[in-house]
């Protein structure tokens, strides 16, 4: 799986002047899900997701997801803290008498303090199985690598230095399909419901859905093997202003990639085809057309990036390498696809329509681009990712054709503007047949400061 991501996140470089993004995460989809298993609770302004967990919330969690909030509620509180509400005293003392949680002193638990990620990941590592005693699975300052390395943590679902309630639903949604310690065929929902701690029934849907993510992603670790692949791409795209449409953009592209994921910045793309724009008469010069017909290509090698814009060439240094390296766990990473960021799957006859969570791709994208210092403080251009869709077609259990949807809001200076894209891809061939076509003679750019501070 980190193939496919260092793929996608190639991609998204290559093509960095299309877009850039800042936004909340929003897990409540996960939430939701989580509620209908009654294992998630809301409080008196909804599910707060949007503030830390307490202590007393993350023990509630972690008793349920043991499937032991029926036997916690049955104990007689006799545990030495005195500091706990009525809600809390069941599930501190099932922790206590399992020897699976401390107080913070000899007679306090400190309910209302927060709860952080590296906490939770143990107590859901707890929940899956493993210990974290002395001659345990991992030690407790190490949770987080070791959920990482068990598919529990990933990078879209926990944030160290600010972990919400959000993240608790993601994580434990995440959780729920992990499959327990020693049973590789077990996940912990299904656990759960063997045990009977969740209703048979409830618990239909969501294993459906693990199902379906499952095998999609299956389904695509196939093609996330190739390194060569020769794509053909239709986008289309409406931009538009206060409710006004003032754009429209329609650009067929051949996409070749050869991506050396050992030294990616010997990677080599291109990308070739027409763009045709309209632009809202308004917004251009009086008598200057408002309409652009031209040939463009793209191409990626030894590290730079060309553009021919038909009466343009520049060129620009670009480094996989380096930019990737600036993504803080990125080698850790599982999946490119976190379970928490889908809201639905469904699939008719081989095509699989996976629908995103807007808000959770634009968090996500959001961390990336901070950390590669290229966020909307740094560039000033503030992203928001509204619907996103993607349906694929497989064939022998790869993807074959992929069309994604997607709305994008970027706001410059207090001015907002939505594009409306939609992208058709087709997978014309993949591994050694594909052939990645970079013009010979490249001397013809312009560096693309030089040519900017020309025009100036």
């Amino acid at each position: 799986m980190k193939r496919k991501l260092r793929m996608l996140l190639a991609g998204v470089l290559a093509v960095s002047s299309l877009a850039m993004s800042a936004g909340a995460a929003s897990y409540e989809t996960c939430a939701d899900r989580l509620s209908d298993l009654g294992l998630f609770q809301g409080t008196g302004n909804g599910y707060a997701l949007d503030r830390a967990p307490t202590r007393a919330e993350a023990a509630t969690m972690l008793v349920r997801l043991l499937g032991a909030e029926e036997e916690a509620q049955a104990l007689e509180y006799t545990a030495p803290y005195t500091d706990l509400a009525g809600w809390e005293k069941p599930y501190v003392q099932y922790l206590y008498d399992n020897n699976l949680t401390n107080g913070t002193s000899d007679t306090t638990f400190s309910p209302a303090s927060t709860c952080s990620a590296q906490m939770y990941t143990t107590f859901l590592l707890r929940a899956l199985g493993y210990s974290d005693a002395a001659d345990g699975d991992f030690a407790y300052a190490d949770a987080i690598d070791f959920g990482t390395s068990v598919g529990l943590v990933d990078m879209a679902n926990c944030d160290t230095a600010n972990f919400l309630r959000d993240h608790v639903a993601a994580m434990s949604l995440t959780a729920l399909n992990t499959p327990v310690k020693d049973d590789a065929d077990t996940k912990l929902l299904e656990k759960l419901v063997a045990d009977g701690a969740v209703d048979a029934a409830a618990a239909a849907d969501t294993l459906d859905f693990f199902d379906s993510y499952d095998a999609y992603v299956d389904a695509t670790a196939q093609m996330n093997q190739e390194t060569k692949m020769d794509l053909s791409a239709d986008v289309n795209a409406t931009v538009s202003m206060a409710g006004e449409q003032v754009m429209e953009l329609s650009m067929p592209m051949d996409m070749k990639v050869d991506m050396n994921l050992t030294h990616m910045d010997q990677s080599q793309i291109s990308m070739t085809g027409k763009m045709e724009m309209t632009v809202d008469e308004a917004l251009v010069e009086a008598g200057a057309e408002n309409t652009i017909s031209q040939d463009v290509a793209y191409y990626y090698t030894d590290g730079v990036y060309y553009m021919d814009l038909g009466d343009q060439k520049v060129k620009m240094p670009m480094s996989f390498e380096d930019a990737m390296g600036q993504i803080s766990g990125l080698d850790e990473m599982q999946s490119s696809e976190p379970i928490c960021m889908i809201d639905s799957i469904s699939t008719s006859g081989n095509t699989t329509t996976v629908a995103y969570s807007g808000a959770a791709m634009t968090s996500l994208v959001d961390t990336v681009l901070a950390e590669m210092g290229m966020d909307a403080d740094a560039t000033g251009v503030a992203i928001q990712m509204g619907d996103v869709s993607s349906s694929v077609t497989l064939s022998n259990n790869s993807i074959r054709s992929m069309k994604i949807t997607m709305q994008i809001t970027m706001t410059v200076e207090g001015v907002a503007m939505t594009m409306d894209m939609t992208m058709d891809c087709t997978v014309n061939a993949t591994g050694d047949n594909v052939s990645v076509d970079i013009p010979d003679d490249l001397s013809g750019y312009t560096d693309l400061v030089e040519s900017a501070g020309t025009a100036a």
